[in-house]
C-alpha cells in the first residue's frame, strides 16, 4: 500500500506538468506563438476621414488593449494610389507606428473610376505644407494578395475595415471565394440607404461599382457588415462646435495634426461634422452602438450605376447593414479614444 501511494504521489504531479504543457502549446500554436489579441487590417484610400479611423484603430489598441493593427492596404479613392501610400507613411509616423506593414493597392478600378471630389485637398490630408516623416518601405506582395495571406494565417480573428474604393477587398474574394468566411467580419463603409433624400451614388460604392458587386454577391450576414453613408448623416452627425472646441481642443499631437489635415473639409460642411470613415471604425470597435438589419444588399452596374440597393424584406439577406448608430456613444468613444494619446 505504502509504495501504491507514492506512486500516486509521483504520478499527479507528472499529470498536472502535462497538462500545463498542453495548455502552454493550444494557446501557442493559437496565437500563432505571438499576442492572441484579434487582428485588424484598414485598407483605405488617403484622406483625412481615412486618418482618423487609422488613428483612431491605432489609439484603440495602444491604450484599450483593441484588436492588433496588422496592416494597412492602399487603394485609389480620395487621391490617387501613389498619393495614398505617402499620406500612409505621413499617419504611421505621427502615430509613432512605422512598425506597421504597408502594402500597396489597386491603382485603378475594374473598369471605370470616377473622379475624386477632393474634398479634403489634392493631397488628401489638407493640402499642408509636408511635415518631415521617415519613409516606411512598402512591402513587395500586392495588397490583395496580401489580404488571402493574412486571412489564411489569423483565420477566425481577423478583421478588415473597408473604406475606400472596394478594388482590393473584391480581388482578394475573386483570389479566394472563401475569403470572406476565413474573417471574423468585413466591415465595408460604403453605399446609402436610398430614399428621396438620398438618390445620388455614394462615393466609395460609385468609385468601383463593379467590385461592390462582387464583395455582396455571395455574401451573408455573419460575414459581412455594410455601413452606408446615408444612415451616418442621419444619426450621427456633431456639431462642428464640438469637433473643433472639444474635440479638437484635445491637446494631443495626433489631434493638432487632424485638425490640420481637416483644415479644408470642415468649413465646407459647418455647421455639421460628419464623415464615414471614422463611424465606420467605431462600428468595428463597438458594434453594439449601431442598430443592425438584416438585408439583400447589392448596387446597380448600368442605368442606376453606383446606386446601392437594399432588401430588408428578403428571406436570404446578404449582409447586415447599419441603420443607425447612437449619437452621444459616438462622441463619447472618439473623446475617449483621442483622449488617450
Amino acid at each position: 500500500m505504502e509504495t501504491k501511494y507514492k506512486n500516486i504521489i509521483y504520478v499527479i504531479p507528472a499529470l498536472l506538468v502535462a497538462t500545463a504543457v498542453c495548455v502552454f502549446l493550444v494557446l501557442f500554436l493559437r496565437s500563432d506563438g505571438k499576442d492572441p489579441r484579434p487582428k485588424l487590417v484598414i485598407d483605405h484610400d488617403g484622406g483625412a476621414d481615412d486618418a482618423i479611423a487609422i488613428f483612431m484603430a491605432l489609439l484603440y489598441e495602444k491604450a484599450f488593449k483593441g484588436p492588433e493593427v496588422i496592416a494597412l492596404t492602399t487603394v485609389h479613392g480620395n487621391v490617387n494610389e501613389s498619393q495614398v501610400f505617402t499620406n500612409t507613411q505621413r499617419i504611421l509616423n505621427i502615430a509613432d507606428r512605422q512598425n506597421v506593414p504597408i502594402y500597396r493597392g489597386s491603382k485603378t478600378s475594374f473598369i471605370s473610376n470616377i473622379e475624386s471630389d477632393y474634398f479634403f485637398g489634392y493631397d488628401g490630408l489638407g493640402d499642408n505644407e509636408v511635415e518631415e516623416y521617415e519613409p516606411i518601405e512598402a512591402q513587395d506582395e500586392h495588397a490583395a494578395m496580401a489580404l488571402v495571406r493574412l486571412a489564411r494565417k489569423y483565420e477566425g480573428r481577423l478583421t478588415v475595415v473597408a473604406i475606400g474604393a472596394l478594388t482590393n477587398i473584391a480581388l482578394a474574394i475573386k483570389l479566394d471565394p472563401r475569403f470572406r468566411s476565413r474573417l471574423a467580419q468585413l466591415y465595408v463603409g460604403a453605399g446609402h440607404i436610398h430614399d428621396e433624400n438620398y438618390k445620388e451614388a455614394e462615393f466609395n460604392a460609385a468609385m468601383d461599382a463593379e467590385a461592390y458587386r462582387i464583395i455582396t454577391n455571395g455574401s451573408k450576414p455573419e460575414d459581412l457588415s455594410i455601413v452606408p453613408f446615408s444612415p451616418i448623416r442621419k444619426s450621427v452627425t456633431v456639431e462642428t462646435d464640438w469637433r473643433l472646441n472639444v474635440l479638437g481642443a484635445i491637446p494631443s499631437t495626433v489631434m493638432q495634426y487632424l485638425n490640420k489635415f481637416e483644415r479644408l473639409s470642415i468649413p465646407a460642411q459647418a455647421p455639421q461634422w460628419v464623415l464615414l470613415d471614422p463611424a465606420v471604425m467605431a462600428a468595428a470597435i463597438n458594434d453594439s452602438m449601431a442598430d443592425w438589419k438584416m438585408s439583400y444588399n447589392s448596387i446597380g452596374l448600368c442605368e442606376n450605376r453606383g446606386i446601392a440597393t437594399n432588401n430588408f424584406t428578403s428571406e436570404k439577406p446578404n449582409a447586415r447593414v447599419l441603420y443607425s448608430m447612437d449619437r452621444d456613444e459616438y462622441k463619447q468613444l472618439l473623446y475617449n479614444i483621442f483622449s488617450h494619446e
